[in-house]
């Protein structure tokens, strides 16, 4: 079968405008957005994720994270643990979320400002890994049912091995 020059054809401009379409729609359905908008907020719960600091030891991902709301009541003049949630074996980036449910207080509405803190702890028990605790706290104060918040566990808190 012989194949002659002019049987070839340039594609018609309906065919490179379909294809160049295809190829744009592909694009932007891959990419995110510069200047995108946050989650939407979650009513009566603070929300957000928790995430390493480089130099946290990753043998201590087999401890536990907690991550406790602590709020300012109209009668107390000190920022007071309210709330706790508790991750076993986190997996980070590790998502969150503190509500009503999560309140260990008696009597106390877990509303407005909250300060948060995570921190990961190990008792490893071991002479060949470290037993050790690292803390982080969100840069803001979050609100109840405000944006997500992000925390880095990034500060080693001294041990307490040999305290009373």
């Amino acid at each position: 079968m012989a194949i002659s020059l002019t049987s070839l054809r340039r594609p018609s401009l309906q065919a490179v405008l379909l294809a160049a379409g295809i190829l744009v729609a592909g694009v932007a359905g891959c990419t995110e957005e510069k200047g995108a908008t946050a989650p939407p907020p979650a009513p009566g719960k603070v929300v957000g994720t928790v995430d390493l600091g480089s130099h946290v030891p990753l043998w201590m991902t087999h401890g536990s994270l907690s991550v406790v709301a602590l709020m300012k009541g109209p009668t107390s003049p000190d920022w007071l643990p309210v709330a706790r949630v508790l991750f076993i074996h986190p997996t980070f980036p590790v998502p969150f979320e503190i509500s009503q449910k999560d309140v260990r207080l008696t009597g106390i509405t877990l509303q407005g400002r909250v300060r948060l803190v995570a921190r990961l702890s190990l008792e490893s028990g071991s002479s060949l890994v470290a037993s050790g605790e690292f803390s982080g706290s969100a840069p803001v104060a979050g609100t109840v049912g405000g944006t997500p918040v992000k925390i880095v566990i990034d500060k080693k808190l001294p041990s307490t091995v040999g305290s009373p």
